[in-house]
This record gives C-alpha cells, sequence and structure tokens, in this order.
C-alpha cells in the first residue's frame, strides 16, 4: 500500500462509521423483582411494567414515566426529586371502588350504562361486605321507589334502555344509617358487573382503602402532562404542576405545608372519599384552571387547619372569638396559667374548615376575629378589638400593651456615708403603647437593698418617662451599685411582654461619717440621763412637801377635849 494513501483510507472509513445509523432506543420499564428502587439518576420508564415496592426518587434526580404502570398495594413512592409524568400513568391494582351514600335530606344517583344488555332480566344491588341496604330505597328510571333490605336487592325488568337509565337511592324518613355499595349487577342470559365507583353519580363518597401511596417531599415535584395517578393516597410537601391530567379515586389529595404547591390546569378530580377533592392546610398554594371536580356537593377545596393555639401575654386575659368555621360560631374564652388558649374544630377540639373552594367556583374564606380582649393585671387594665384571627396553628395574639424599662438610676449624694440614706431618682421609661402604674424593686449587689418607701411606683404614659424618688441606706463601707428594676405582674407568661429592663446606678463608695462634735447618739443618751434625774429629783421634792404639810395640821379631836376639860372646871368654881 502507497504510504501516502493510508491517512487518506482511514479518514474515508471514519466518515463511513459516521453515516452509519444510530442503534434503535431500547425501551425500558420498571425493573422486576421486589427489591426497593432508588432513582438516583435521571431515568426513564417508557415501557408498560408494574411496581408492588418501595420507590424512592433521590434528590437531584429525575423519573420520566410515558408508559402505563400498574401499581400494587405494597408500594410507597416517595419524590425528593422530580417525578415527570409525560403521557404515563400509575393505576392502583386495588383502588377503593365502594361508595358511600353522603346526601342527608336529599336523593343520590348512579347511572347504570344498558347500551350492551338486551332482553328481560335483573338489576342486582349489592352492598358492601358488613353493612346492609336497610333503611334506603331505591327507584330505576322514573319507576316507583322500592324498599330495600339485607345485603342485595334485585329490581325485575322486562326489557331495558338502549343506552342507561338513572338508580336514584333516597333514606327512608325516619331512618338513620350507612349505605354503602360494593357493585351493581346487571345479569340477563350473563352477568355484568360494575364497581360502584365505577359509574358516574352524584351523592356519594369513595369508601375504602388507598392502592398505594405518593409523597412528594418539600424540595421534590410532580409534572404531569395528560397523565392519570388513580387509586394514590397523596401527599404534596413540595410543588405538583398538572396539565391536562387526572387524580381519579384518589381525593382528597392533600396540600401540606408553606412550601407547598398544587397548580393544575385542565383535567381535574373524579372521586374522592371526602366532601372535597383536595386539601389544604392554612399556607400551602393553591392554583387551578379549567379544571372538573367530582361534582355535585363535593367541592373542589377546602382548607383545614389543626387544633389552633392562641398565644396570650399572660394568664387570665379574657376575650370572644367571633365567625370562627363555615357557621360563623361566637366563642368566649381566656387564657390558662400558661397564656394560652384552644380554638375548638367544627365537631370537636381539632380541625376546623377555614376555605372552601365550592364546586360551583366561589369561594367562602373564613374572617374571624378576635374581639372584647379584657386583661386585668397589676399595672393596669388592658383591652383591645377586632384583632384577625390568622390560619397559622400558632397564633401569638398582640394587642397594646406597656413595655417598660429603668432608664437610668441617679444617686444625688456624691459621697454617701453610713448611717445616713442616700436620696436615689429612678428613671422609668415607658416605649409601650399604652400607659402604666409600675411598682420598682431594687438590689444592693445580691441582696434587696434597704430603700425608702420599700416599694415605690409610677404611673408612665405611653412613649414618656417618670421618675421616682427614694431613699437608700446602706452597712458597711466600701463600693456599691443599687440596681432597680420594674416588678412585672405575676400573670406574665410572655418574655418581654412588659418590657423590664433594670438599671444600675453608678458605682459609689461608701464611708464612715466624720464628725468633730459629740457623737448624736450619745448626745441623746445624756439628755435623757438628765431629764430623768430631774424628774427624780422633782417628784422627791413633791413628796417632801406633802409630809410637811401634814406636820403642821393642828390636832382638832385634842383640841376639842381639852376645851371640855376647861369648861368642866368653870363649872365647879361657880358652885
Amino acid at each position: 500500500m502507497n504510504p501516502k494513501t493510508s491517512p487518506l483510507i482511514i479518514c474515508l472509513l471514519m466518515l463511513s462509521m459516521l453515516c452509519l445509523p444510530a442503534p434503535p432506543a431500547v425501551a425500558t420499564g420498571p425493573p422486576g423483582g421486589s427489591d426497593a428502587i432508588n432513582i438516583t439518576e435521571d431515568t426513564t420508564w417508557d415501557e408498560a411494567g408494574s411496581i408492588d415496592q418501595q420507590l424512592t426518587i433521590s434528590a437531584g434526580a429525575t423519573l420520566t414515566i410515558s408508559s402505563d404502570i400498574d401499581v400494587g398495594p405494597a408500594t410507597n413512592i416517595v419524590v425528593s426529586g422530580t417525578l415527570d409524568l409525560d403521557g404515563g400513568s400509575l393505576v392502583a391494582t386495588d383502588p377503593p371502588s365502594d361508595v358511600q351514600w353522603w346526601n342527608a335530606g336529599g336523593a343520590s344517583t348512579l347511572w347504570l350504562p344498558t347500551d350492551q344488555v338486551s332482553g328481560s332480566g335483573a338489576i342486582i344491588i349489592v352492598s358492601a361486605a358488613g353493612f346492609n341496604l336497610s333503611g334506603f330505597t331505591v327507584a330505576w328510571g322514573d319507576g316507583a321507589s322500592e324498599q330495600m333490605d339485607g345485603e342485595q336487592h334485585e329490581i325485575t325488568l322486562n326489557s331495558f334502555p338502549n343506552d342507561g337509565d338513572w338508580l336514584t337511592f333516597e333514606m327512608e324518613i325516619g331512618s338513620w344509617g350507612e349505605l354503602v355499595l360494593d357493585r351493581i349487577e346487571v345479569r340477563t342470559a350473563s352477568t355484568i358487573p360494575f364497581e360502584a365507583a365505577d359509574l358516574d353519580g352524584s351523592g356519594w363518597v369513595l369508601r375504602g382503602d388507598f392502592g398505594f401511596s405518593l409523597g412528594v417531599a418539600d424540595g421534590g415535584s410532580l409534572s404531569a402532562t395528560d397523565a392519570e395517578i388513580m387509586g394514590a393516597d397523596v401527599l404534596i410537601s413540595g410543588t405538583a404542576v398538572g396539565q391536562n391530567s387526572w387524580f381519579k379515586r384518589s381525593g382528597p389529595v392533600n396540600v401540606q405545608g408553606a412550601q407547598a404547591s398544587l397548580t393544575w390546569n385542565g383535567g381535574g378530580f373524579n372521586s374522592t372519599l371526602d366532601d372535597h377533592d383536595v386539601r389544604a392546610d392554612g399556607v400551602a398554594a393553591l392554583s387551578f384552571t379549567g379544571v372538573t371536580d367530582s361534582g355535585g356537593f363535593v367541592d373542589l377545596w377546602e382548607r383545614q387547619i389543626p387544633a389552633q393555639v392562641l398565644h396570650f401575654p399572660g394568664s387570665g386575659a379574657q376575650f370572644t372569638l367571633n365567625g370562627v368555621g363555615p357557621d360563623a360560631r361566637t366563642i368566649p374564652g381566656i387564657s390558662t396559667a400558661e397564656g394560652i388558649s384552644n380554638v375548638p374544630g367544627d365537631d370537636g377540639p381539632t380541625t376546623r374548615v377555614v376555605e372552601i373552594g365550592q364546586s360551583d367556583g366561589t369561594v367562602w374564606t373564613e374572617s374571624a376575629t378576635i374581639d372584647s380582649i379584657s386583661w386585668f393585671t397589676a399595672w393596669g387594665t388592658y383591652t383591645s378589638d377586632g384583632i384577625p384571627l390568622t390560619h397559622s396553628s400558632d397564633v401569638v395574639v398582640d394587642f397594646p400593651l406597656p413595655s417598660v424599662s429603668i432608664s437610668q438610676v441617679e444617686i444625688e449624694d456624691a459621697a454617701p456615708t453610713i448611717g445616713r440614706r442616700a436620696s436615689v431618682t429612678v428613671t422609668l421609661a415607658n416605649t409601650g403603647e399604652v400607659p402604666a402604674n409600675v411598682p420598682i424593686e431594687c438590689y444592693d449587689g445580691a441582696d434587696r437593698a434597704d430603700i425608702s418607701p420599700t416599694y415605690p411606683s409610677a404611673t408612665v404614659a405611653a412613649g414618656s418617662d417618670a421618675d421616682i424618688d427614694l431613699k437608700w441606706g446602706h452597712t458597711g463601707t466600701g463600693n456599691s451599685t443599687l440596681t432597680c428594676s420594674p416588678m412585672l405582674p405575676t400573670q406574665l407568661t410572655r418574655d418581654g411582654a412588659f418590657g423590664g429592663g433594670s438599671g444600675d446606678s453608678a458605682v459609689v463608695v461608701w464611708e464612715v461619717q466624720l464628725e468633730t462634735g459629740m457623737d448624736p447618739i450619745v448626745i441623746a443618751l445624756i439628755v435623757a440621763l438628765v431629764v430623768g434625774v430631774l424628774l427624780v429629783a422633782g417628784f422627791a421634792s413633791m413628796q417632801a412637801r406633802e409630809s410637811m404639810v401634814k406636820a403642821e395640821e393642828p390636832d382638832e379631836d385634842i383640841e376639842l377635849v381639852d376645851l371640855d376639860d376647861e369648861l368642866e372646871e368653870l363649872d365647879d368654881d361657880d358652885d
């Protein structure tokens, strides 16, 4: 071979290889077996298959499904990455198939197709296991209502309409019970069974267990285009976006969390276990355009919040809730020793409906308020009206309160001395919205300070200052600091609700008082002694005078006796 032509031949061979057609793509589906499936890199399933085990789509990975996948009851799908249903479907092999009558005061209907039936026969209505048909009536088309009883009821017909007709169910007057249907059978020469959940109608909800679980985690996403999810228990904590796609027998679809969102355009929802197709909490985002709901009394969505807790600044706050729930209830309340109060649910202590996206396109949203707040405290009584009751699980109830701290502690005596109280001015600052009558307490180091008055107080207006004058006594020489703080009401449970910041004085040096004269205490003792001596001397002098007066007085009895004797002697002389 000519060495000059070798490179040319090699190049021609390489170009010819590039022109060869690429090998056909190999269709793939779910792997077989029962081992858990963990999608850690971008994967596509475009071949029909089935799964009946744990399926996890890891963060950063995408599983694209463009085929029909049968999903068994042991399946739990967790989406932390992205699940892209592009023309594909996830269909439960064992979806909920029973229906329950749910139309108090009205009639519920089921459309029974008979386009494939001819001749005479019967319609057999079969109750779900564990239930019976008692207490209800049924009518076929324009026929008369028939009372049902037991686990089955038979309607005998001479002929069937070419397309079908309605079965109408009603509760008997004075009866009460549950009507749960498993299936409807059409019997002619052969039997055609219809799952109750496959029939169109109104006034029913699904009854039974979901066929598998599908959870879109916070940070995960679900994308559905011309797709179907059937028989799934769905929880969306991340994002879900759908275009002309359906949730069937998967309601209510749960959308929970601040990062959760459900955006659906076209398609919609068919059959639910409750009276709404979507159940959201108070913070998840919902958006629907041109969607179809289950219809009848079933709403497109409800927002429900769990047991709601009101957090007041302290105990004993009285209030009234107005406009609570769909019935706009009025509920009085008082905060507990922990400063909280629970908002009751619609039918008990838990869940409350706060928004309804109704099937006719209207939306009702709760607009409850916290009114007539009255809270008596040692600083004053504080009131408020018209605070919105938000839809978060924990509501911090804020209303106008004082916020008082010590802005200054000033010792007026530059050199305080032992034995004399120092003059002190304590300045209170109220940065709150309302006034307060605030007592204070002071500490001398770790010990309660010797102040007069013991618990001084002052009224401080909102946005203002007030001074308290007091006297401070101290024992022992050396450095000392006076620390003063507001005395907070005992019912406070929220830190900082009333302010409460303390303030310190400058360091002062206490000294012994130096006097040039006699100690005042000694002087007082001497004065007391002199006064005592004088008093004793005065008492003694008075007693002496009394004795002298008594000695000088004549003895009247003796003088009278002597006078009588003298008179007797004169009489004798005259004789």
